[in-house]
């Protein structure tokens, strides 16, 4: 077994940080970042596991994972495929238009979906989503446009991975681009 340390960020949140140990720990013997990535997503559905580079490495030791409470995996997406699903949401991240299969995904009609927030389809259950939503918003303000995962529950709770991408004013000033995967079951994002 390889000799692993997990850090945790935001390092001042400490019930993350204790979550994430925690969750390592139950991995046993054998633990891979995508495993402590679901386990993380089962009360952080914005985290991300990512592991220290070699180059970033001083001198010889553990193997580092960051946890990371919420992360954009990427802000410059040269994306070739087409979206599953889409959305336009506005400044105040509300969705204004929203595609048939976006519905789907949300297991609502589109007249359940236009003119509310994103973060009102969060789970109750996840403590720091809405948090989570407003420091990655502003991350795609900064940057103009972001990509990740994130968990999204099924309405009967069961977990799956969404692949999002965030593209500012792509519809025109003030109406932003979400483009929507599902990522297949044990399956890794693109």
């Amino acid at each position: 077994m390889v000799d692993i340390r997990v850090r945790a960020f935001p390092s001042k949140d400490r019930e993350f940080g204790r979550f994430a140990r925690a969750a390592f720990a139950a991995l046993g013997h054998d633990p891979t970042p995508e495993a402590l990535q679901r386990s993380l997503r089962s009360r952080y559905p914005a985290a991300v596991v990512r592991i220290q580079h070699e180059l970033a490495q001083h001198g010889h030791g553990p193997e580092v994972w960051y946890a990371l409470r919420t992360s954009v995996l990427s802000s410059a997406v040269p994306e070739t495929r087409a979206a599953e699903a889409w959305a336009l949401v506005d400044d105040e991240r509300r969705f204004v238009e929203v595609s048939p299969s976006l519905s789907a995904i949300v297991e609502l009609p589109a007249r359940h979906i236009l003119g509310r927030h994103i973060e009102d389809f969060s789970s109750a259950d996840d403590p720091t989503i809405r948090d989570d939503i407003a420091d990655l918003w502003a991350e795609f303000k900064r940057l103009g446009t972001i990509a990740s995962t994130v968990r999204f529950n099924f309405a009967d709770g069961r977990p799956r991975e969404l692949e999002y991408r965030l593209t500012a004013n792509a519809a025109g000033r003030g109406r932003h681009r979400l483009d929507v995967w599902v990522v297949p079951a044990g399956g890794a994002a693109r």
